[in-house]
């Protein structure tokens, strides 16, 4: 294997691909990151130690003294996403999604061993599909054998149920290193949701009555897509170990994440004064029932709260002292629910560049 592997992360976000290279214990240089979002550029510098400045993809246009092995891009989903308004990414069109045409200009420019491009899953949908065979289609008049396929976050480690499709592409003239990769097995799912919840959450993190009003539907005119029955199967749902797909402004729609706390079980009594008092409880069991009244217990409804940005950035695969970097570097709670949200799970990327990496350079 090589000294040291190159690479450009193309709508680079706070860094998924460099926190993968680092997980897997490869010497690497990030030859750039090309982000146009200056808050992301925050985080990404702060969590990998560099310093990188904001730029506009459609204006990039560098040279190297040193050849490129890999470009990962995440190229905007928004105009794929089912939550978007699916304008789709067809050359020309001038929406987000079509700046997937960018990363073949500068492929064509620079002619890496490996592309790496995640997305939605929706792009593989009817509507959609012309986009991403038109891609392929480019990669191989390029120069390049693609293969692709769906993960999903929670076969790799992460309790998050999150598809993305990947596809790597690798140049035709490294013939037996494409035939010798293959995108990694699935893994049982040894964590649960609760266990990446933080101990202790501000109150601000709890839903408002005025929120839950919201969720719940009230004053919400007839609509084909009701709140508050997309709010009550969602928090009902049944498998609670496993947390949505993650969205760039959590906690503001029917569908997103929500923990619900376990009941909590509190005494009445009376206090020195006399005085009638709770005494919270959260262990959810109750001592017998008797006549005295400092004995009873009442049942206190449950409550709801959206997840934290770190507990976003833990289903993400970022560790704790990533998300505590770029708080440092003064980025906001709504920033960082943004860039959890427009991330590529670690753990997924980390397990597909690492058996790029194998075919590539040997193990």
């Amino acid at each position: 294997m090589q000294d040291c592997v190159t690479a450009i992360e193309l709508f680079a976000g706070i860094g998924a691909f460099s926190k993968a290279l680092t997980n897997l214990g490869v010497k690497h240089k990030i030859l750039d990151a090309v982000e146009i979002d200056k808050y992301a550029v925050q985080s990404f510098n702060a969590v990998h130690g560099t310093n990188f400045e904001p730029q506009d993809i459609t204006k990039w246009d560098k040279t190297f003294d040193e050849p490129v092995d890999f470009i990962m891009h995440g190229s905007p989903c928004q105009d794929f996403s089912v939550a978007g308004r699916q304008a789709g990414g067809d050359k020309g069109s001038g929406t987000r999604s079509s700046l997937m045409y960018e990363t073949l200009r500068i492929v064509e420019k620079l002619k890496p061993k490996c592309v790496v491009w995640e997305n939605v899953k929706n792009l593989l949908s009817p509507k959609h599909r012309h986009n991403f065979d038109a891609y392929l289609q480019a990669m191989a008049d390029l120069g390049y054998h693609s293969n692709y396929q769906v993960l999903n976050a929670r076969d790799f480690g992460v309790p998050q149920n999150r598809e993305r499709v990947f596809t790597v592409s690798i140049r035709k003239d490294l013939e037996d290193e494409f035939m010798a990769f293959g995108f990694p097995e699935k893994k049982p799912l040894t964590v649960k949701l609760k266990d990446l919840l933080e101990d202790s959450v501000d109150e601000k993190y709890y839903v408002s009555d005025r929120m839950l009003d919201y969720f719940m539907g009230v004053n919400q005119k007839p609509s084909k897509f009701p709140r508050k029955e997309r709010f009550m199967s969602n928090i009902f749902r049944k498998n609670q170990d496993i947390a949505n797909s993650l969205t760039t402004n959590q906690g503001n729609r029917p569908t997103d994440n929500f923990v619900l706390e376990p009941v909590c079980v509190a005494s009445r009594g009376r206090g020195e004064n006399n005085e009638q008092h709770l005494e919270p409880r959260r262990d959810g069991v109750t001592n017998t029932i008797t006549t005295v009244q400092k004995d009873n217990y009442i049942y206190v409804p449950n409550r709801l709260r959206k997840l934290t940005p770190k507990e976003c950035w833990r289903l993400m695969g970022f560790e704790d002292s990533d998300i505590e970097k770029a708080e440092n570097a003064g980025v906001s709670k709504t920033q960082l629910y943004h860039q959890a949200g427009n991330s590529i799970v670690v753990n997924c990327i980390q397990a597909i560049v690492g058996n790029a990496i194998g075919a590539l350079y040997g193990k």
